[in-house]
């Protein structure tokens, strides 16, 4: 007889101690407990309508031609640097270095964040908790969909990247079977650590009481995240002076900076196999191995004894918050007062939303770390007395931080504007039958999430510039460029959401995660992508005459303006478009 769902407090322990009458072994367990998923992903599929197939297949096609821009990408750079002699092999082993570390930098996050809905949150918990599942079958079972949802975007990603790898350096099968073979387990290894904190996390507070944990998660991250960027010093690839000779140079940028982390023995794994240089890649694809064995190990002995206490804790009720102070009530009701009444209301109801969840705005703290660390690693750079860095190289920089800063936006979009209509939740049905229109819905919901960012990618584009010392022309392109993309960066990101909301998501981080997701990314990286590429002529040719001291011409300028017009085109054609298909969304959108 199965226990009540309500006897949460022995429930984990007579699942963990009963056995059924016919056994289905270890894998006829996680076949069992991973089959709801993959049946529920194929229905899903199948109840789509024939215009819904059509369009996925379109972002599918979509999808691909982001992964051919990341693959033409990392080509044009890799076959660049297998031209420079010496200094190309250097420049190849960082960047290569710079992927893994920020890849394990973000499956380490991603995995904290989706631990603690597979493991302690997740809906159907309460049955399969209940069910007579041995807790060693369930742990590795909720593992793989842990895996799966923090990583299949980062292999999605980093397939073109390795890819164009063996292209420019001509490797045969070889270097693809170990690339393979790598990549498993470097995923394990920041998915078990990530389980093990969260686990360790929730038996100390309560998963519902999600403040304090994502406060400790987010300190945890922007020091862990802090480190492993600085700990490979790009700065050092333009001061050479500080070296004894050139020799010493070259000696210490083949250096592994840290020698005990996953991301530096996978890097020596792959990067023999590019035949640059000799290596060890055999040991330290057993380090590796043995590694992620001993992390599944020591992950699997903490779930087994901390589960049943932290499950228990995570079914605590919210408890009931406190008023906002009467004088935040006047600084939101002074900030809100343009808007219209019905526009005010709805968003003074988004700034108390995103406050009063305490997985959103302690997630600033992790935003505000990024921006400084940012801004610190330009503030480091060169720019004095060194021969590499010229006039040429700043503005040359300073036209690619355009494009990273950008980046940032959306990504940041991505985490907060993109999920904002999923996380109205079951009580969407509330405002729609509310005397709400969607259009007013809408521009609540844009205007909330524009302002934050405009704020964000302007501190980043000109905190930069002042470090870079760029000439004021580059300056004011670059703040106008970026403050004319966040429009549509934001309508792009809440007309995805429209088309793609999950209203019975745990999080946010797992709407932003999801396929919708990456639609939206994808679509931003585009128009990103585009607006760089239009604009990149118009720079080259006032560089040019800067630094030469040469006037343009007639038609040089003409080229500049009708450049710098499609920009303009462009940016409102996306932004219109974009409004008009999410609002129509939402007003077709239903529960």
């Amino acid at each position: 007889m199965t226990p009540p769902l309500a006897d949460t407090a022995t429930a984990g322990t007579w699942h963990s101690q009963q056995t059924p009458a016919s056994d289905p072994g270890f894998f006829g367990w996680l076949r069992l407990l991973l089959a709801p998923r993959f049946m529920a992903s194929r229905n899903r599929y199948k109840r789509y309508s024939h215009a819904a197939r059509v369009r996925l297949g379109g972002f599918a096609v979509l999808a691909l031609a982001f992964a051919g821009a990341v693959f033409a990408f990392f080509y044009r750079a890799l076959s660049y640097f297998l031209a420079v002699p010496d200094f190309g092999p250097i420049l190849t082993y960082k960047l290569l270095g710079m992927v893994f570390v920020t890849f394990f930098s973000i499956l380490l996050f991603s995995n904290i964040v989706a631990s603690l809905s597979t493991f302690f949150l997740a809906r159907e918990l309460e049955r399969v908790v209940a069910a007579p599942v041995p807790t060693r079958n369930l742990f590795y079972a909720r593992f793989a969909e842990t895996i799966i949802d923090s990583s299949w975007m980062m292999l999605l990603f980093s397939a073109p990247a390795f890819l164009a790898y063996g292209v420019v350096h001509g490797t045969g099968p070889a270097f693809y079977l170990v690339t393979a073979a790598t990549l498993p387990p470097f995923l394990v290894i920041p998915a078990a650590i990530g389980v093990m904190l969260t686990t360790i996390l929730v038996n100390v507070f309560p998963a519902r009481r999600t403040k304090d944990i994502l406060l400790i998660l987010a300190v945890f991250s922007v020091a862990l995240l802090y480190m492993l960027f600085r700990m490979i010093r790009p700065e050092r690839l333009v001061n050479p002076e500080g070296f004894a000779d050139f020799t010493a140079f070259l000696n210490a940028m083949q250096t592994p900076e840290w020698a005990f982390l996953p991301s530096t023995w996978a890097t020596e794994i792959i990067f023999p196999m590019l035949g640059l240089r000799d290596g060890q890649p055999l040991f330290y694809y057993m380090v590796l191995l043995s590694t992620a064995g001993v992390a599944v190990m020591a992950c699997e002995a903490v779930v087994t004894r901390l589960f049943d206490k932290g499950w228990t804790k995570a079914q605590e009720g919210r408890q009931t918050r406190k008023a906002m102070r009467p004088v935040w009530e006047t600084v939101l009701r002074i900030l809100t007062s343009p808007f219209q009444s019905a526009t005010r209301v709805l968003v003074e109801k988004e700034i108390k939303t995103f406050f009063r969840d305490t997985s959103q705005w302690s997630q600033l703290i992790l935003l505000a770390a990024l921006i400084v660390v940012y801004v610190y690693n330009f503030s480091v750079l060169p720019i004095n007395g060194s021969p590499l860095v010229t006039f040429y190289f700043k503005n040359v920089i300073a036209f690619v931080n355009l494009a990273l800063a950008a980046f940032v936006t959306a990504s940041v979009a991505a985490r907060f504007v993109y999920p904002s209509i999923s996380l109205e939740g079951r009580a969407f049905w509330a405002i729609k039958t509310a005397p709400v229109s969607a259009a007013q819905l809408w521009w609540a919901k844009f205007w909330s999430g524009l302002v934050p960012l405009l704020i964000l990618g302007e501190i980043l584009i000109l905190a930069t510039n002042a470090y870079l010392q760029v000439m004021p022309f580059m300056n004011w392109l670059a703040t106008a460029t970026l403050l004319a993309m966040i429009f549509p960066i934001v309508s792009l990101a809440l007309a995805v959401g429209a088309s793609y909301p999950d209203f019975e998501a745990e999080n946010a981080a797992k709407v932003a995660s999801s396929a919708g997701g990456l639609v939206f990314m994808v679509q931003a990286m585009s128009f990103i992508g585009a607006v760089v590429t239009l604009e990149a002529w118009p720079v080259y040719v006032i560089f040019t005459s800067q630094f030469s001291g040469t006037p343009l011409s007639h038609s040089a300028w003409f080229g500049v303006i009708t450049s710098l017009s499609a920009v303009v085109v462009l940016t409102i054609a996306v932004f219109t478009m974009s409004v008009r298909h999410g609002i129509g969304k939402l007003e077709r959108l239903e529960l």
